[in-house]
C-alpha cells in the first residue's frame, strides 16, 4: 500500500511539472554576431525553425547554442539587421518568461 501511494505521489508531481511548461515554447539561442557589424546580435531559434528576434534578452541567458524555454508574444514589428540584399526579416518578440531547458 505504501509503496501505491508514493507512486502515485510521484505520477502526480510529474503530471504537474508537465502541466506548468505547456505555455513554454522550446528554443535556442543564437548569437548571429556583432549588430554594427552585418549580425542582428542574439535571436531565438523556435523548435520549428522560425527565428524571432527579442526586443531584450537578459544577459544570463545571452550564450550561443543555449537551449531555453520561451513565453513570448509579438511586437507586430518586423526587423531586419542586413543592408544588402537577400535581406532576412525578424519578427520582433517581447519574453514574457525565459528559463534554461533542462530536458
Amino acid at each position: 500500500m505504501r509503496k501505491l501511494i508514493l507512486g502515485f505521489a510521484a505520477l502526480t508531481v510529474f503530471a504537474v511539472s508537465c502541466e506548468k511548461d505547456k505555455d513554454y515554447l522550446s528554443a535556442t539561442v543564437v548569437d548571429t554576431g556583432d549588430v554594427t557589424k552585418e549580425g542582428c546580435g542574439y535571436i531565438l531559434r523556435m523548435a520549428d525553425g522560425k527565428e524571432e528576434k527579442p526586443e531584450y534578452l537578459p544577459s544570463d541567458f545571452q550564450h550561443n547554442n543555449l537551449k531555453v524555454k520561451v513565453k513570448i508574444h509579438s511586437s507586430g514589428v518586423l526587423d531586419t539587421c542586413r543592408f544588402e540584399t537577400p535581406r532576412k526579416f525578424y519578427e520582433r518578440v517581447y519574453i514574457d518568461d525565459i528559463k534554461r531547458d533542462l530536458d
